[in-house]
């Protein structure tokens, strides 16, 4: 019987698997394609590269710019995984089993060809589930001399948000000479579908002479408003344990975070859940949900007017914002340092946000 049995083959999933092996917990890892190369592009800060083993980045770019009223340079590392390397590192000592899993409890997993497994711990890294606000986005990838007359090689740009559609353009290396020019709708309930984001990208590409028609697409989909999950003998991780910045839609470096935090407490036998979700993080989990819920309310021109004032935040508070999963504080202080600015209409906006997560909070 395996130590640790681990559904789902994500980023995630592969973390936690990694790191209980390194403790030598016998780990196996179940999905229906475990060895596939993930498809989406991985961004990360460079303080959560550092949890990240070496040489695993297909680029990172010098400039960072972000588009509002005016160019804001972000001063912060920036990078974008090399998915294939990364794998490669993680899948070391970690048994592998190709299935479909259709249940999962405290016994262990079932899979749809009817074959069972044991194991002392659990854990469901299948993604998220449920909600009603989604991103999605709609990219294609050129070479670099093609993305030239918007971005120059080397460079990226983190959000472009000059256009009609409250939408931005996310554009980055990944490396090999090429780019990922992808239309993103942050946050929409319902979500907005990829024909409307293609459209959109299409409209912001034309003025530069480039066309999206090539197969080399991305599309991304994925809720952000999961509930923080309930206490289980399964454990939930990653995306499926609420891992999704609700305002900003990154999981994969809490994900990196954390895995090394909780296989050492299921290695010594400890209840994870302390771990996975303290009191701290279930505050900023609320405070996020609020910020949610205020973008969600907001024209094209008040999104582009609040992401200006994020960006014009010290990068300390935007990392504090971005990245500080248990630190109330610093999310709490640059949530706030943007109120105090924003007009009055957006104030209006946030303040009925609080109200409605706190309804919201109350009836479940």
């Amino acid at each position: 019987m395996p130590d640790v049995m681990i559904a789902g083959a994500g980023p995630s999933g592969w973390a936690l698997a990694a790191h209980c092996a390194r403790l030598g917990l016998q780990t196996a890892i179940v999905a229906p394609h475990p060895l596939r190369t993930w498809p989406a592009t991985y961004g990360l800060w460079g303080d959560e590269l550092a949890m990240l083993p070496p040489d695993v980045t297909a680029a990172e770019p010098k400039v960072i710019r972000a588009y509002t009223n005016k160019t804001h340079v972000i001063a912060r590392r920036y990078a974008i995984l090399n998915n294939e390397r990364l794998m490669a590192v993680l899948t070391k000592n970690v048994t592998v089993i190709t299935g479909r899993v259709v249940k999962a409890d405290h016994k262990g997993l079932e899979l749809a060809d009817g074959r069972t497994f044991a194991a002392k711990t659990v854990v469901n890294a299948m993604g998220s589930r449920g909600g009603t606000a989604e991103q999605t986005a709609y990219g294609i990838i050129v070479p670099e001399e093609v993305a030239a007359p918007i971005v120059a090689p080397g460079e990226a740009i983190f959000m472009d948000w000059r256009g009609d559609h409250n939408t931005f353009l996310y554009a980055m290396p990944l490396g090999q000479g090429k780019v990922l020019l992808e239309e993103t709708a942050l946050a929409r309930r319902p979500a907005m579908d990829f024909r409307t984001l293609r459209e959109a990208l299409r409209e912001r590409l034309a003025p530069y002479g480039i066309k999206i028609d090539t197969p080399d697409v991305e599309r991304v989909r994925f809720p952000l408003d999961v509930p923080k999950p309930k206490r289980e003998p399964v454990l939930p991780f990653g995306a499926a344990a609420g891992f999704v910045h609700p305002a900003a839609g990154y999981s994969v470096g809490e994900a990196f975070r954390l895995a090394p935090r909780i296989a050492a407490a299921i290695a010594a036998g400890e209840d994870p859940w302390p771990a996975l979700w303290p009191s701290r993080a279930r505050f900023v989990h609320f405070l996020r949900h609020c910020g949610l819920e205020a973008l969600l309310s907001l024209s094209a021109t008040e999104t582009r007017d609040f992401f200006e004032l994020f960006f014009d935040l010290p990068p300390d508070a935007q990392r504090g914002y971005l990245s500080g999963r248990d630190d109330p504080g610093a999310t709490f202080a640059a949530m706030f340092r943007i109120f105090r600015k924003a007009s009055g209409r957006v104030r209006l906006v946030c303040a009925k946000s609080v109200i409605v997560r706190v309804r919201n909070v109350n009836s479940g």
